[in-house]
């Protein structure tokens, strides 16, 4: 399709002056968080994601107005959707200071030369494993700051996810423009009182995920949030048991003598039923990693068919996108 090859096609780049040491990037990307909520901004965007079923692509049209968030749409009539930039649902180009943090704690990242994104020159910086391997990429614009191009890449090497400017304006740097990190809404001050209230859930997942929310959505309905700093990872758990008869659009997985089911996207969309409550994953991250965040959280083994028989008609499914 005409939007997977835009946007697999390898912006320009040019080898790095100096040899990449480590760290050397970070600053650069604590400078293209700030610009991505401080300064304004229009343009279109290609987006697309390699999930367990191929590609699936999109075109947004943006508009960043400072204090009010990333406001989208798809063409050509789609409504406009607000979000904050440092989420997955605003392409986490605009992390918070906690994001980066975290990221810093799990990979290095580095500076890697010059090179030309969108038509515009722009400053690179690659996010590095423990191993050497390259994660992510970022092609940051050098007159304004902001990131023009983005990859994630898994362990193999492959890129899993790009988002990419291919028209972008910047409005006029305004005067006295606060360069404020926010929060991006994360917390863990709730974690206690959740403890306390008999919810049981990890602090990390394997892939260096980090918990940095954990609150109640509704009465019932559990929220964690999970980043290593680059993806991140939504688990919702709610009380109940699983209908899936409901299950339309699903297919049924066995791993390690236990049933999941999955939703062919690339949002790698999860969910199953383990002690009375039903989990939902929704993830922005490489397959591998989703997949061993699944496998460590509880699971129960398949049952025989007089347990199932046995569970009656009461059935309840609620799940919440959070990325929508």
């Amino acid at each position: 399709m005409l939007l997977g090859l835009v946007v697999g096609t390898p912006a320009h780049a040019a080898p790095p002056d100096e040899a990449e040491s480590e760290d050397t990037g970070l600053h650069l990307l604590r400078e293209a968080a700030i610009a991505g909520r401080t300064r304004g901004y229009s343009g279109t965007q290609y987006v697309t994601t390699w999930g367990r079923s191929g590609a699936v692509s999109s075109v947004l049209e943006v508009r960043n107005v400072p204090g009010r968030g990333l406001m989208m749409h798809s063409r050509p009539s789609d409504p406009v959707q607000t979000a904050d930039p440092g989420t997955p649902a605003g392409g986490m180009t605009s992390p918070s200071e906690f994001m980066l943090e975290v990221l810093a704690r799990n990979y290095r990242v580095v500076a890697a030369g010059r090179g030309r994104a969108c038509g515009r020159p722009a400053r690179l910086a690659n996010v590095l494993r423990q191993d050497g391997t390259v994660a992510a990429r970022y092609w940051l614009d050098e007159a304004g700051g902001l990131v023009l191009r983005r990859e994630l890449l898994d362990g193999h090497g492959k890129v899993v996810h790009a988002g990419a400017f291919v028209d972008l304006t910047l409005d006029p740097a305004r005067k006295g423009a606060v360069p404020v990190m926010t929060t991006g809404g994360f917390s863990l001050t709730e974690v206690p009182r959740l403890f306390a209230g008999g919810w049981h859930f990890p602090r990390a997942l394997p892939g260096r995920l980090e918990l940095f929310a954990a609150h109640n959505t509704s009465p019932g309905y559990l929220y964690l949030g999970y980043s290593d700093g680059l993806s991140v990872v939504s688990v919702f758990i709610q009380s109940g048991v699983l209908d899936e008869e409901r299950l339309q659009g699903w297919h049924a997985e066995q791993r390690s003598g236990h049933t999941i089911w999955i939703r062919d996207s690339a949002g790698q969309e999860t969910i199953w039923a383990s002690g009375g409550h039903v989990y939902t994953v929704f993830a922005d991250a490489p397959a591998d990693m989703v997949d061993a965040a699944v496998a460590a959280l509880p699971h129960e083994p398949v049952p025989d068919l007089w347990t199932r028989l046995g569970r009656g008609a009461s059935r309840l499914l609620s799940w919440v996108n959070p990325f929508g």
